[in-house]
C-alpha cells in the first residue's frame, strides 16, 4: 500500500502531524508512506523523520499555475492508493491537490467552517472536525478511516541526531548559566503576525531575570524585533536566520522556551523542552504545546479565541484591537517562568 500524505503551509501544521505517521508506520510497517512538501525549511525537517520513506520536495509556489499542475500530475498522478489530508488542511487548493492525484481512497476532515466553499467534498472519505480537540487528536482520529487501532498516542518528536546538537554549542555563550529561548516573532501569512506579543514586554521578562542567559530567535522576516530585543538588554543573544536545523540544535540545548503561537513554538515542544506559550486570537485548545512540561498564558476574553481554521486571514473585530495580546501583562509570563524552573529543576 502507497499513501502520500499532502503539503502543509505551516511548520507547526507540519511537525503535529508526526504523531500520527508514527502510529501509521508502526500499525502498518509494510505501507509506504511519503510527504509531498513544497517548503524547503519542513523538507530538512522531514527528513529526521525515521517514520516517513520518501519526501517529495517541489517548490510549487513559485511556478505559474499551469507549471504547478503540470509538476503535481508528473510526480503524484495515480501513483499512490491513499492521500491524506491532515489537519488542518481547509483550503480547496489542498482539495485539488489531494484530487489530482486520483488516489483511490482520499481521506481528510469536513470542516465547520467554509467546508463547501473550500472542496472539501472531493475527498472521498471523511471525519467530522471538533472543536474540542488538538491538531495531534484530529491528526490520529483520522487513522480510524484506515482500520489503524489509534488508542495510543506517542509524544510530539523531532529526532535530532547528537552531532547536531553537540556543534550547536558554539552559540552557547555561559554553559553553567540557565538558558531560555525567545521566539518573539510569528509568520506573516494571513495576518498571522498579529499573534505576536510586544517586544517591550519580552524586554520585561528578560530584564526581571537577569542571572539567566536569553536566546532571541528570528527569521529574517524578524530581524527587526530580534535586533530590538537584543539592543535593549544586557543578557540576550541573537540566534539570528539560521538553517532550520542549526535552530533546532541550538533550541535543543535550552533549558525553557518562551514563544507566541508559532512553528518554533511546536519545534522546541518536540526537542523535549519545557515551554511557555503564549496565546492571543488564536486557540491553544487546538494547537498548545503537547508534550509535557508546558504553561499557556493568555487572557480569557470573551471575544478569545477568535481565529478558526479557514482561507480568510486573522482579524481583530473589536474596537480595542488585540486587547487579548496587548492587555497581556508580563507578570503573567514571569510567574510560569518561574513555575516551570521549578518543576523541572
Amino acid at each position: 500500500m502507497k499513501i502520500l500524505i499532502t503539503p502543509l503551509y505551516g511548520l507547526g501544521d507540519i511537525i503535529m502531524t508526526f504523531p500520527a505517521i508514527e502510529v501509521l508506520k508502526k500499525s502498518r510497517p509494510d505501507w509506504q508512506v511519503d510527504y509531498f512538501t513544497f517548503n524547503k525549511t519542513a523538507e530538512k525537517i522531514l527528513k529526521l523523520n525515521p517514520y516517513i520513506d520518501n519526501i517529495i520536495y517541489e517548490p510549487i509556489l513559485d511556478y505559474p499555475k499551469l507549471k504547478s499542475v503540470y509538476t503535481v500530475l508528473k510526480k503524484i498522478f495515480k501513483k499512490y492508493d491513499i492521500t491524506i489530508n491532515f489537519y488542518p488542511s481547509n483550503r480547496k487548493d489542498y482539495n485539488i491537490f489531494s484530487f489530482l492525484t486520483f488516489s483511490k481512497v482520499r481521506i481528510g476532515h469536513t470542516y465547520l467552517n467554509s467546508n463547501f466553499s473550500q472542496l472539501n467534498f472531493l475527498k472521498n472519505l471523511t471525519i467530522k472536525e471538533k472543536e474540542d480537540l488538538h491538531c495531534i487528536e484530529e491528526n490520529i482520529k483520522l487513522l480510524e478511516l484506515l482500520d489503524v487501532k489509534t488508542d495510543w498516542i506517542p509524544k510530539l518528536s523531532i529526532y535530532l541526531p547528537e552531532k547536531f546538537k553537540d556543534k550547536a554549542k558554539s552559540y552557547i555563550k555561559h554553559e553553567d548559566r540557565i538558558k531560555i529561548g525567545i521566539h518573539p516573532g510569528s509568520s506573516k501569512f494571513k495576518n498571522h503576525s498579529y499573534k505576536r506579543w510586544k517586544p517591550e514586554k519580552f524586554i520585561k521578562v528578560i530584564e526581571y531575570f537577569k542571572d539567566y542567559d536569553f536566546y532571541i530567535f528570528g527569521t529574517k522576516e524578524e530581524e527587526e524585533v530580534v535586533n530590538f530585543i537584543v539592543s535593549k538588554t544586557e543578557n540576550s543573544i541573537p540566534i539570528f536566520n539560521l538553517d532550520i536545523i542549526d535552530v533546532a540544535s541550538v533550541i535543543s540545548n535550552m533549558n525553557l522556551f518562551i514563544s507566541n503561537d508559532s512553528g518554533i513554538m511546536h519545534l522546541a515542544n518536540a526537542l523535549g523542552i519545557p515551554v511557555v506559550a503564549i496565546f492571543g486570537p488564536t486557540n491553544p485548545v487546538w494547537v498548545r504545546p503537547w508534550n509535557e512540561p508546558y504553561r499557556v498564558v493568555r487572557l480569557n476574553l470573551n471575544c478569545s479565541p477568535c481565529f478558526y481554521y479557514s482561507p480568510k486571514p486573522l482579524e481583530c473585530k473589536i474596537e480595542d484591537k488585540y486587547k487579548c495580546l496587548n492587555d497581556l501583562d508580563e507578570k503573567l509570563v514571569i510567574d510560569a517562568v518561574k513555575e516551570l524552573i521549578r518543576d523541572v529543576s
